[in-house]
């Protein structure tokens, strides 16, 4: 014989949603787990964003950044030697956008490692060469404005962007002999009508460690805005044309 459970007061039975609602809203707030991702759980973590209140970036780049104008943000370099996975010499190397002007949204960007953990990739001025235009000194972790992947596609040993996310959901990928490639958005929103159009956003990235040898690299991506969110999944393979194909799950 099963014994029925005891009866829930309606003051409990609050409290309990109560609580629900709060760690739902902790998942939501807090970045990325750091023990491991993959589709399944990138997917999870975006259903769980669309089911709590969205929240802006509040990341503020300090003055001397969002006042640079677009030649003094051009005069900002990466250093090609502090690329992610140079010193390993694998066959993709990633580089990052420098914050400023009028990229002042700033993104979360991970590796995953081959044996599957997620580590960040904090930002750190001496990867650029500031060529006297500001003094980085004191800023902190301001983060990164995007990134880009180099692999070889024009000539053997030289590296080629093949592909570069930055602002908002754009992205691009170039092929062989190509100096722009070709451009598009995650997702696009009220782009026609009266009201103005919702821009979501990639807010945090994930690069999975490519294998020595590796003809393809895989990017995932989270995407945010005030009515969606979303899951991504690229994999990126270069040559004479680069294909890249795109997993997605968007949450309203």
């Amino acid at each position: 014989m099963t014994r029925p459970f005891p009866p829930v007061s309606a003051h409990r039975a609050s409290r309990r949603w109560v609580l629900l609602c709060g760690l739902l809203a902790m998942l939501a707030a807090a970045p990325a787990m750091a023990q491991g991702l993959d589709w399944a759980t990138l997917s999870q973590l975006a259903q769980t964003r669309a089911q709590a209140p969205y929240r802006a970036n509040g990341d503020k780049l300090p003055t001397e950044l969002t006042a640079l104008d677009y030649d003094q943000m051009r005069l900002i370099r990466f250093r090609d030697e502090r690329a992610t996975w140079f010193t390993e010499q694998l066959p993709f190397h990633a580089q990052f956008f420098h914050p400023g002007g009028t990229q002042t949204d700033t993104v979360r960007i991970n590796e995953i490692t081959e044996g599957g953990t997620v580590q960040p990739i904090p930002f750190q001025t001496d990867r650029f060469d500031y060529r006297q235009v500001v003094d980085p000194s004191g800023w902190g972790d301001v983060g990164y404005a995007g990134f880009r992947l180099l692999h070889p596609v024009n000539q053997p040993g030289t590296m080629d962007e093949i592909a570069a996310f930055v602002g908002a959901s754009y992205f691009r990928a170039l092929g062989k002999d190509q100096r722009y490639g070709l451009s598009a958005r995650g997702l696009a929103i009220d782009t026609v009508g009266a009201g103005a159009e919702e821009f979501p956003r990639f807010t945090e990235f994930w690069l999975e460690r490519p294998a020595p040898g590796a003809t393809q690299v895989t990017v995932y991506a989270l995407l945010e805005s005030p009515r969606s969110t979303g899951a991504y999944r690229f994999v990126i393979r270069p040559g004479q044309q680069t294909v890249m194909t795109v997993h997605a799950r968007v949450y309203l």
